[in-house]
């Protein structure tokens, strides 16, 4: 069973005074070759910014027998995911005219998204195949 699967962009949606593309929507298909079984989902992708922020912490009361009096408390840095605009002035940015699907594909399935989408078409595809528990014959 040789499952083949096959990814395309429907659409892209961007702004059209810098040409930054923010969303794309997608389509992947699986089908198997030997059983002609199918299977496709598709969805969008949106571009996401990541920023590192520091919450501020203000002190708490402190009594006169504290061991820990004049210290500040100290945050964690936190890291931020929000949907945003690509920066067309941002080196690396890739203008709207000159995008190929293969890399916009690419931002579709950055960070594991494309194996795991491919892992459920191919599990899906896998449990409509039958697999035969009887059979009949002479060993001979």
């Amino acid at each position: 069973m040789a499952i083949t699967i096959t990814w395309s962009v429907k659409d892209m949606h961007k702004v059209i005074a810098t040409g930054a593309v923010y969303k794309v929507d997608w389509e992947c298909s699986g089908i198997d070759e030997d059983t002609k079984k199918t299977h496709s989902r598709s969805g969008e992708y949106t571009h996401k910014e990541t920023t590192t922020v520091t919450p501020e912490v203000s002190a708490p009361p402190l009594r006169d027998d504290d061991s820990e009096k004049g210290k500040l408390p100290t945050a964690k840095p936190l890291t931020v995911t929000k949907k945003a605009t690509p920066d067309h002035t941002a080196s690396g940015f890739v203008a709207y005219d000159s995008l190929d699907e293969a890399t916009v594909l690419g931002w579709v399935k950055a960070d594991g998204e494309g194996a795991r989408i491919e892992a459920l078409i191919t599990k899906s595809i896998n449990s409509k195949i039958a697999t035969p528990t009887n059979s009949n014959g002479v060993p001979w």
